[in-house]
């Protein structure tokens, strides 16, 4: 084979072997969180009517006979999901220590939920669980325990807020 043939072939060669250095453009694609995928899947099954605010945060719309409208939001990072309802708000609050007291006490009488002041100083009821042992059913029944205690809880604490 004369010289001026082998220069294609030669240039050919390198040039499929620099390709096989660039990422496939499957490998460029961000991989698709699973715990994030697990819980949207949770979430469809749910039979729960709610709305996807951003793909690890969701809100169920409930109704209670203290609480009236409210909603249940979830949000996970990584494994942990949290489940939660904001009862009171901290303008409306009236802090004290028979408040306090009473929060304490019902984060001891509840079972699997806690009560207390979130950063912002609003009143909450938050459940906290693992996303790699969650099923549908401790998902619902997550679910239905927050807001049971979101709607009890506030009952507790109203008569330390202006809330009419």
């Amino acid at each position: 084979m004369n010289p001026a043939a082998k220069t294609p072939l030669l240039l050919a060669l390198m040039f499929v072997s620099c390709l096989a250095w660039l990422p496939s453009a499957t490998a460029a694609a961000p991989a698709a969180d699973p715990n994030t995928a697990k819980v949207a899947q949770l979430l469809q099954g749910s039979d729960y009517e709610f709305t996807k605010k951003t793909a690890s945060v969701w809100v169920i719309p409930k109704q209670g006979k203290s609480l009236g409208d409210f909603k249940v939001i979830g949000a996970n990072e990584g494994d942990l999901l949290v489940i939660f309802v904001i009862i009171a708000e901290k303008a409306h609050m009236k802090m004290s220590l028979d408040l306090a007291t009473r929060m304490l006490k019902m984060n001891h009488e509840f079972d699997q939920v806690k009560i207390g002041i979130d950063d912002d100083g609003d009143a909450f009821v938050r459940a906290d669980m693992s996303i790699r042992v969650l099923d549908e059913e401790a998902f619902k029944a997550s679910v239905e325990q927050v807001a049971a205690a979101a709607d009890e809880a506030y009952a507790g604490i109203k008569p330390y807020t202006d809330y009419p």
